[in-house]
C-alpha cells in the first residue's frame, strides 16, 4: 500500500512538473503580431535579412521582425533563427529583446540549383546563397554560373578561381540585385564564402 502511495506522489509530480513546463513555453508569433504582445515573453522564427550591430532583422511569410540580441557573431544573412524574449518598443515599433537566440539551419546546409534560385529570387535578394551549377566561362576576377541545359547564366564575382569550364560547382556566395542593370550576381568576398567542386 505504501509502495502505491509513493508511486502515485511521483506520477503526481512528474505530471506537474511537465504541466508548470508546458506553460513556461512562450507562444510562437508571426513577425507581423508583435504590436499585440507588447511587454510578453514570445518566440518567433526567420529568416536573417539584415544584421547592424545588436539589431538583427528577420523575415518570415512576408512580414518582417526586429530583434535585439548581443551575441550574435555567429549569425549571417539567410540563416534561420529561432528567438525568444520580450516584445519592447524601439523608436516608434515593436522589436523582440531576446534572451536566448538559436540557430535552426545554417545558409550553406541547404544547396539549391541556379534555376530555383533565379525563379524564386525575391526569396534569396540579399541574402548569402549556395547555389549549384556549371563553369560557363572564366576570366581574372569573374565567372558565369550556368545549369546544365545553359537556359539559365550568372555572373559570379570571384578572385581565386581555380575551376574550369564544365565544371560542376557549388558557390557560395551573397545574392544581389543591380537596379541600373537589371541583372542578378553573386559576390563570393566574405571568409565564409567560397566555390568548391561538386564531387
Amino acid at each position: 500500500m505504501r509502495k502505491i502511495l509513493l508511486f502515485s506522489f511521483a506520477m503526481l509530480g512528474i505530471l506537474c512538473l511537465y504541466f508548470i513546463s508546458f506553460m513556461d513555453k512562450p507562444a510562437e508569433i508571426n513577425l507581423d503580431e508583435f504590436y499585440k504582445y507588447n511587454g510578453e515573453k514570445v518566440r518567433v522564427r526567420g529568416i536573417v535579412r539584415n544584421k547592424i550591430g545588436s539589431l538583427i532583422e528577420i523575415t518570415s511569410y512576408n512580414a518582417i521582425g526586429k530583434i535585439f540580441y548581443e551575441k550574435n557573431e555567429e549569425i549571417n544573412y539567410g540563416d534561420e533563427i529561432e528567438a525568444i524574449g520580450k516584445i519592447g518598443e524601439y523608436k516608434d515599433e515593436f522589436v523582440l529583446y531576446a534572451s536566448s537566440l538559436k540557430i535552426c539551419r545554417k545558409w550553406y546546409e541547404e544547396s539549391i540549383s541556379l534555376p530555383y534560385l533565379l525563379e524564386n529570387y525575391e526569396k534569396y535578394v540579399g541574402l548569402d546563397v549556395n547555389v549549384t551549377g556549371y563553369i560557363y566561362s572564366t576570366s581574372k576576377s569573374y565567372f558565369y554560373l550556368t545549369d546544365e541545359y545553359l537556359d539559365y547564366k550568372i555572373k559570379v564575382y570571384f578572385e581565386n578561381i581555380s575551376v574550369n569550364k564544365g565544371d560542376k560547382v557549388f558557390v557560395k556566395g551573397f545574392f544581389y540585385y543591380d537596379s541600373y542593370q537589371a541583372s542578378f550576381f553573386i559576390k563570393v568576398n566574405k571568409p565564409y564564402h567560397g566555390v568548391e567542386k561538386y564531387d
